[in-house]
């Protein structure tokens, strides 16, 4: 199970080659040659072998046809790949039973993760081009619009759509409510600026739209599981 971050490569595998993206996921079975290819300079993953008496069925609740699979980069599953391969270093330095366990639960979740993330996909196919059309609207507006302070009602006055039907076809579309997208979005911003810039941590808040630095740290910290102090030191 792979996960590339950054870069691209062609993938082959018995004679099929595909081209894997940033924030694609690679679930295949290790009995057959995989050969990967940079096309790029560099190309950044984090790679696991995972077996188990288990594991057989959980990759086939997973796996796709292609078997390259997009992530949704609004979920938190290169987290859980980042936390996962941390754990396994430890467990390489010092075993113990917490990192054990811990190891396990972040294997279920990225399994979970990317189950939602499949059920998803299938789910929206039922989707028309006038409700795509209208997703595409709010989304272009959304992210044009971040640092203002948008509401619901702003958004369906903009795209000229009944509020209760807009929230439940972007929901089957992109997966999050409205609220979580432009929060996740606006948290997305806010960890470029904390990374390259030496704003602080209140004029971030505020220049990415966010009413005050305490729904800031409550929206980063559920999104990124650190504050954007520890977050900006880390990177």
């Amino acid at each position: 199970m792979l996960y590339s971050v950054s870069g691209v490569v062609r993938y082959t595998k018995s004679k099929d080659t595909q081209y894997v993206q940033p924030d694609s996921v690679v679930i295949t079975a290790c009995n057959t040659p995989l050969t990967f290819t940079k096309v790029t300079k560099n190309w950044i993953f984090y790679y696991f072998v995972i077996g188990g008496s288990h594991a057989k069925l959980f990759y086939n609740l997973i796996r796709t046809q292609s078997t390259v699979t997009l992530s949704n980069p609004f979920s938190n599953l290169l987290e859980l790949f980042m936390e996962l391969y941390t754990t396994c270093s430890m467990i390489n330095q010092a075993p113990d039973t917490w990192h054990y366990m811990k190891s396990s639960l972040l294997i279920h979740n990225i399994f979970n993760t990317i189950y939602e993330q499949n059920y998803n996909i299938n789910t929206i196919k039922d989707i028309t081009p006038v409700q795509q059309s209208i997703v595409h609207t709010a989304l272009k507006f959304i992210q044009e619009n971040y640092q203002q302070d948008l509401t619901i009602d702003t958004i369906c006055n903009e795209i000229s759509f009944s509020k209760c039907y807009f929230c439940k076809i972007f929901k089957k579309q992109i997966g999050v409510t409205v609220h979580q997208y432009v929060n996740e979005y606006r948290v997305n911003k806010a960890k470029e600026l904390l990374a390259y810039s030496k704003l602080s941590v209140n004029s971030i808040a505020t220049q990415v739209g966010f009413k005050n630095s305490i729904t800031f740290l409550r929206a980063f910290k559920k999104s990124v599981h650190m504050t954007p102090s520890e977050y900006r030191n880390y990177y």
